[in-house]
């Protein structure tokens, strides 16, 4: 007997132990299954690698910062890395019910931010025209600066801040240069960057004939535009970072014309191709055959039983029940 107790003990004592077991598998299974984040702390990047190179350097490291954007002067998210030498643009591509799936967890927030490289010159230039008023010759640092976003100053670092000279008059040496807005010079920049993109826009082959559905096949006919087409879409790429009077400026100044404005009339309700008459006359009269038609279908009716007693019965000397109602003749 003794024996037969220790064994119903320690069988016992392993189930509680076999079911305890269970109860965390499923614990932890459950956990793995419905762990959400709800505030990600984390977001997805397409960059390059060189961006986010480790360095010992503070420095060196890349930071996110808000700008003014040339060409809505609101705020907007560029990357600085490498020192400030280089700047990225920052864009937010973003769909409804999208998610990421991340290992065992899944990140509420399914939108992709993409960075673009993006020459500064652009970006300063609102100061340059800004201060053209003064008509005086000023360093980098007195025309780039910004009181609601303090980060702009950062753009005097980068590289490509040298290519200053290209959009203004300049005076000093290598220690110290002094710059003032120069509107030709701007735009015969602008022209050469214009005419780069688009030459790079045919080279790739890239549609600017407008939208397509997605069953379209292109002849050889529409295979690429003209050379103007190709000129009017590198303006208008060119010209998301230009303000709205420069862009227009320059419009003209590579001697593009403006696209005629549609009336609201016209956009709501195309018109309709003019139909003449005189090609859709028909070449029979069918009016004629229609009486003839009729005519037929009356020969051919069949006559009931009733009516055909009725049309037996002598009608001399009957009136008809009309006449009963016809106000009597006068004598």
């Amino acid at each position: 007997m003794p024996p037969s107790k220790r064994n119903t003990r320690s069988d016992s004592s392993k189930n509680d132990e076999e079911e305890n077991g269970n109860d965390n598998n499923d614990t932890d299974k459950k956990k793995k299954i419905s762990y959400v984040k709800k505030d990600p702390d984390q977001w997805i990047f397409l960059l390059n690698d060189s961006i986010v190179q480790e360095s010992p350097d503070e420095e060196n490291k890349p930071v996110f910062c808000r700008l003014r954007h040339p060409r809505t002067g609101l705020g907007a998210l560029f990357l600085f890395a490498k020192g400030d030498k280089e700047i990225y643009e920052v864009t937010q591509f973003k769909e409804e019910n999208r998610s990421w799936f991340i290992g065992n967890y899944v990140q509420q927030d399914g939108s992709l931010f993409i960075t673009t490289p993006v020459d500064p010159v652009f970006l300063v230039l609102p100061y340059f025209i800004k201060m053209e008023k003064t008509n005086r010759y000023m360093t980098a640092e007195q025309i780039i600066y910004d009181d609601e976003f303090s980060e702009t100053s950062r753009l005097c670092n980068t590289s490509q801040v040298s290519d200053l000279h290209q959009v203004s008059q300049t005076k000093g040496s290598d220690s110290l240069y002094a710059y003032k807005f120069d509107k030709e010079k701007t735009l015969s920049w602008l022209k050469i960057k214009t005419e780069r993109v688009a030459e790079v826009l045919e080279e790739k082959k890239i549609s600017v004939c407008g939208a397509h559905s997605a069953t379209f096949v292109r002849s050889k006919k529409f295979a690429t535009g003209s050379k103007d087409e190709y000129l009017r879409y590198a303006h208008g790429m060119i010209s998301e970072y230009l303000p709205q009077d420069l862009s227009s400026d320059l419009r003209q100044y590579l001697g593009i014309p403006s696209a005629p404005e549609k009336r609201q009339s016209e956009a709501e309700n195309p018109p309709s191709k003019k139909v003449k008459l005189e090609d859709i006359t028909p070449t029979e009269d069918y009016s004629k055959m229609r009486g003839i038609q009729e005519d037929k279908a009356k020969s051919k009716s069949k006559l009931s039983a009733a009516q055909k007693k009725l049309s037996q019965v002598d009608k001399t000397g009957m009136k008809s029940i009309s006449s009963f109602f016809s106000p009597k003749s006068k004598t």
